[in-house]
């Protein structure tokens, strides 16, 4: 007796469980922004799409979401895809079984339940009816946003030129993420390489709470940058700009720059001078620049080091005649290229350009003439020097 209730038992199970039938059907669309004023309205990309068989295993993913986190559904979601460029999906095939179709064994239709996910618009539920081994266009969803993104245009100067520095600058931005609700949500970072001018796009919450989002009065976030040279060896540092009180001085190496926004786009300015400095070209001549024994002497030219001593090479030379245009005649004692491909290090000058000290030498170490000073701004120089 016990072995015929079983039979029957498995057979009852076995009837009741093959009496489904297994559809296969598809759905895509469209996710556009509600508040583009353009005509389609602005299709919106990278939009995670999914597709639920499940009204309920849908609305408790929904209800898990926190607002400010990426979303992450449950292990029991059935399809996925994203949006392109221009907001259109497809996911093409989802799978369903159903004891009573509505057409028969051959062909039905369900209710595919949906969730439309993107950091910038939330997490918006929706639903579509699609119909087996067919896929077609049946999504159409408008969303708005729920974050704002404001387009930061970064112009890097160096302040010795006042023209776009040619360094590679690396620039971070630190952008709160907080509201009244969510008061522990951690800043979102920014970083960028820029070499003179680039653009940062930024993202933060639209509005602080719901008496905002009512009125409509938008976030405005005070965001916080800090830039530094980009390089193993670092030869440029960002720098104060006041010209009324011509303070260009170095920026402390922790130092942080604070800008409010309130726009869709935003111009910032970031100023920086070098830190390592090319010695201009000294040229001219040494001696009686009649006389053939002016030739060939050696002349070498030192820098001023911090601590006083002129002890920072920057190069020698040795004198020589030259040809004074198609006359034949001469003139001796002539020296060039002293400095050229030298440079020296000063991380403590206030203004836009420094001056450095220079002494000038015979091969045997006495003194030529007395110290002379040039601009860093100043690419070329030229001096006499009568007496060897």
């Amino acid at each position: 007796m016990k072995r015929i209730n079983f039979i029957f038992i498995m057979t009852t199970a076995i009837f009741l469980t093959g009496c489904y039938s297994v559809f296969n059907g598809g759905t895509g669309g469209v996710i556009v922004d509600a508040e583009s004023s353009a005509s389609p309205k602005r299709g919106i990309a990278n939009v995670d799409i999914y597709a639920y068989t499940s009204r309920s295993t849908r609305d408790s993913d929904f209800k898990a979401w926190k607002e400010g986190t990426v979303f992450a559904p449950s292990n029991t979601y059935y399809g996925h895809t994203s949006t392109d460029n221009n907001g259109n999906f497809t996911i093409s095939k989802i799978v369903w079984k159903e004891g009573k179709p509505d057409f028969g064994k051959d062909a039905d239709f369900t209710t595919i339940y949906l969730l439309y996910f993107h950091e910038n618009y939330g997490l918006t539920k929706d639903q579509t009816v699609i119909t087996s081994d067919s896929t077609s266009d049946t999504v159409y969803a408008e969303l708005t946003a729920i974050k704002k993104t404001t387009s930061l245009n970064i112009n890097i100067y160096d302040a010795a030129t006042a023209n776009q520095a040619s360094e590679n600058v690396l620039v971070t931005v630190s952008v709160p993420q907080t509201t009244d609700t969510l008061t522990d949500a951690a800043p979102r970072i920014y970083e960028q390489a820029i070499s003179g001018n680039g653009v940062i796009n930024i993202s933060y919450p639209r509005w602080k709470n719901a008496a905002d989002k009512e009125a409509g009065t938008e976030n405005t976030p005070e965001i916080t940058i800090s830039y530094f040279q980009s390089a193993d060896q670092i030869t440029w540092k960002a720098c104060a700009n006041n010209p009324a009180a011509d303070d260009y001085s170095f920026l402390a190496d922790n130092f942080t720059i604070k800008k409010i926004v309130k726009n869709t786009a935003y111009t910032i300015s970031l100023f920086g001078k070098a830190t390592r400095i090319s010695v201009p070209t000294v040229n001219g001549t040494y001696g009686d620049t009649t006389a053939a024994a002016s030739d060939g002497q050696v002349i070498r030219m030192k820098a001023k080091a911090l601590d006083g001593t002129f002890s920072i090479d920057c190069g020698e030379t040795t004198t020589t005649a030259q040809v004074l245009g198609n006359s034949g005649n001469q003139t001796h004692g002539n020296f060039s290229g002293l400095g050229t491909g030298f440079y020296i290090i000063d991380n403590s000058y206030t203004g836009r350009f420094t001056t450095i000290t220079v002494q000038f030498y015979a091969e045997n170490g006495s003194v030529i003439g007395g110290p002379k000073e040039l601009r860093s701004d100043t690419r070329n120089y030229s001096f006499k020097f009568s007496q060897l």
